[in-house]
């Protein structure tokens, strides 16, 4: 708003004095926070700044009548003057003399009472003053505001034209007869670039690093327009012809980012007119970028997403549209461990991911709330589908994470979907959803397909008769036991130790795949009942051989699960079912899986204590997996930590895999763990995790699987001729004496 050279201030800045004879300096700003009126023409610079914050709080929405603000110790009281219809006219600030406490400077309510019948005089007289063409840019009768209003008052189409943001930036180009025109703001991950004409890559790069690196600071320092029309120069490519228009955009008095406009040397200068039309035009970038694309990742909302899903499904249907959802895996802890800044750092990493695949045109991507994101995927097939979820599944599990989270390993279980012709975004999203639960369900870090109605009853008619013969099994002993060996890797005189593992038979006697019988356990609340009958089990079968087990300095281990980690009373039974079969407790070791732990950790720990106390050898199981915390981890009282498979699995062609094992080994020995590699399927990858150092292997290259049972006779085989040693010395000695 312009100075108004009928209004005068001053009658009425004697009146406030007198009303309030703290006062000891009055201020009268315009709208756009210029300084219209002060007794000696001057302003305070703080005071600007906290009009200049009001303002944009009232541009973003704010009905705020003013505010009180402390320069120093000086309370300032700024006041925002409106007509009828809500319009600002301006604001008025007064800076009292300050206090030595609080509680003896007078609060905002009571000096807007004071002042009120006098503020709103100054109000009405301000609106009377105001030339009827005058607005906040007094540009009512001309074509600025005509392309303004066209610009403005309807978003372009959500698709086939590029998004919202692009859209204002071609429209400034088409009006102002510019070259070039950047869209940069770094916090959201967002930049737009829109061009009149080619554009080399040289240029390209050379007209991001400027903005990038020069321009936003200066933004943030001077947050206001910036016209550089001397064209610059570079060291390697002699002149570069652009001249440049700056304006920042602005939230609570900082520049989160810049609108750039370029003209090449051989187009005008510009002008003040260029320059009122851009700074008009942020505003608007600002509404957009703050209704449209997620404060933490960058990536659309949802809500702009589907506006964007809308837009295709007007159209005819190309090859097939799909939608990929994914939830990560185990953030919760991320948040419990390190705070809400480390899960946002998780989440900014993961929607990089996202934003950097390839899509097909017209495709997008988005993040769909909290810890879940969304894409759709125009004129792709099923197989190119499921190809570009697993892509952005792999690339999610390779991340690697800036200190304090670098030991973490982040994992998203996926969902796809098809979005058929004439379908509806919200079934296809419940049926990506639903997949996505399947992979959550069948063991997180996936991806799996949305099934149609017929093929998911037969699944759940499966589902429910793998239920019934698990149950079975239970009930009539038809579960087997096996063991695979825990391999000493450089140390021969260690004892071997072996994992306990739990196989099916159907009724023909064949083996059932432990995935597929586990996954329906877990769904269906029968782990704890297997993690009993295991233990009951392994007991049984050890009771008969404690002797020589005992020599050979066998462990046996098995696994707890998350169901059984959450019973009161496990420890209990675990000493119960011991103390009845007389079996050693320093015979029974436990694992529990990473993402087991995180999900219960208090009961974990508790668990993990008490079988210390009672004898049983404890480990975390699949370590390198989830999100355990290095001082959860110094608190809790395992023995050993067991290595991911897949970490091992790739150990040989790998450098990041050989990086986390390192880590992992400096982690344990400093703690006084031992370590077991999982998933060691070659003699080589035997001999390189031993020069590592890890204390021992387990796999396929060190050992199958093989039944409990024929493991106990190899150990009583072993410890036979130590036994008959045993008896045959005492009559050897007899018959010398």
């Amino acid at each position: 708003m312009p100075a108004i050279p009928q209004f005068d201030f001053a009658p009425h800045a004697q009146i406030l004095k007198t009303l309030l004879p703290r006062a000891r300096g009055v201020y009268l700003y315009a709208p756009d926070a210029e300084l219209l009126w002060s007794a000696d023409g001057a302003g305070l610079h703080d005071l600007h700044t906290a009009i200049q914050q009001l303002l944009e709080a009232v541009d973003g929405g704010s009905a705020t009548s003013g505010e009180r603000h402390l320069l120093d110790d000086a309370p300032a009281y700024c006041f925002v003057l409106r007509d009828e219809p809500g319009t600002v006219l301006g604001v008025v600030a007064v800076v009292c003399r300050g206090g030595s406490r609080d509680a003896d400077r007078p609060t905002f309510d009571s000096v807007e009472r004071t002042l009120g019948p006098l503020l709103l005089l100054v109000g009405r007289e301000l609106g009377q003053q105001r030339p009827p063409d005058s607005g906040r840019f007094n540009i009512a009768d001309t074509e600025e505001l005509q392309w303004l209003l066209d610009v403005t008052s309807v978003d372009p189409p959500a698709s086939g034209a590029g998004d919202a943001l692009q859209a204002l930036l071609g429209a400034f180009l088409a009006a102002a007869g510019c070259d070039v025109a950047l869209l940069h703001v770094p916090g959201r991950r967002l930049q737009r670039v829109a061009t009149s004409g080619p554009l080399s890559a040289a240029e390209f790069d050379m007209l991001q690093a400027v903005v990038s690196r020069h321009l936003l600071r200066v933004a943030e320092l001077q947050q206001k327009t910036l016209i550089v029309n001397k064209v610059r120069e570079t060291g390697a490519d002699g002149l570069v012809p652009f001249r440049i228009l700056c304006v920042p955009l602005l939230r609570l008095g900082q520049a989160h980012g810049v609108v750039v406009a370029f003209n090449r040397a051989a187009g005008r200068p510009f002008a003040e007119r260029e320059a009122r039309m851009l700074e008009r035009l942020a505003p608007r970038l600002q509404e957009v970028i703050d209704v449209r694309f997620d404060g933490t990742t960058g990536l659309m909302t949802r809500r702009a997403f589907e506006e964007h899903v809308a837009g295709l499904l007007a159209r005819p249907a190309g090859a097939g549209r799909w939608l990929v959802y994914a939830d990560l895996d185990q953030l919760r802890p991320v948040n419990d461990l390190y705070g809400f800044e480390g899960g946002d750092a998780v989440l900014r990493a993961v929607g990089d991911v996202w934003r950097n695949q390839p899509l097909p045109a017209d495709s997008v991507t988005a993040r769909a709330a909290s810890d879940r994101f969304i894409a759709c995927l125009e004129a792709a097939s099923h197989e190119a589908a499921r190809a570009w979820a697993e892509a952005t599944r792999l690339a999610v599990a390779a991340l690697t994470l800036p200190a304090p989270l670098a030991a973490l390993r982040v994992s998203a279980s996926f969902g796809i979907a098809p979005l058929p012709p004439g379908g509806s975004l919200e079934h296809a999203l419940a049926g990506a959803e639903g997949a996505c639960k399947t992979a959550k369900e069948l063991g997180r870090n996936r991806v799996e397909v949305f099934a149609a109605p017929a093929e998911r009853v037969a699944a759940q008619q499966a589902d429910l008769r793998m239920q019934r013969a698990l149950l079975e099994a239970i009930e009539s002993g038809r579960l087997e036991l096996y063991a695979q060996a825990m391999v000493p890797l450089w140390d021969p005189s260690r004892a071997e130790r072996y994992e306990i593992l739990v196989h099916l038979l159907d009724e023909g006697g064949q083996s059932v795949p432990a995935e597929r019988f586990i996954a329906i356990a877990a769904r269906t609340g029968l782990l704890g009942r297997v993690d009993d009958w295991v233990l009951g089990a392994l007991v049984k079968q050890l009771a008969p051989a404690v002797d020589y087990v005992e020599r050979a300095g066998a462990v046996f281990a098995l696994n707890l699960s998350q169901e059984s980690l959450q019973r009161p009373d496990l420890v209990a039974r675990v000493s119960a079912t011991l103390a009845a079969a007389r079996v050693p407790a320093a015979l029974v070791g436990f694992e529990i899986s990473e993402r087991d732990l995180g999900a219960c950790l208090p009961e974990a720990g508790r668990v993990i204590e008490a079988l210390e106390q009672l004898g049983c050898r404890t480990a975390i199981d699949d370590f390198g997996s989830g999100a355990t915390s290095l001082a959860y981890l110094k608190e809790l009282r395992v023995a050993e930590l067991k290595i991911d498979a897949a970490v091992i699995g790739d150990l040989m062609h790998n450098a990041r895999s050989e990086s986390m094992v390192r880590a992992i080994l400096q982690i344990a020995r400093q703690l006084e763990l031992g370590t077991v590699a999982e998933c060691v399927e070659t003699k080589a990858a035997a001999k390189h995790l031993a020069t590592l150092g890890v204390t021992y292997g387990q796999g396929l290259a060190l050992g199958a699987p093989r039944p409990l049972a024929e493991v106990l006779d190899e150990l009583a085989r072993r410890s036979a001729p130590r036994l008959t040693e045993a008896v045959a010395r005492p009559a050897a000695d007899k018959v010398v004496h």
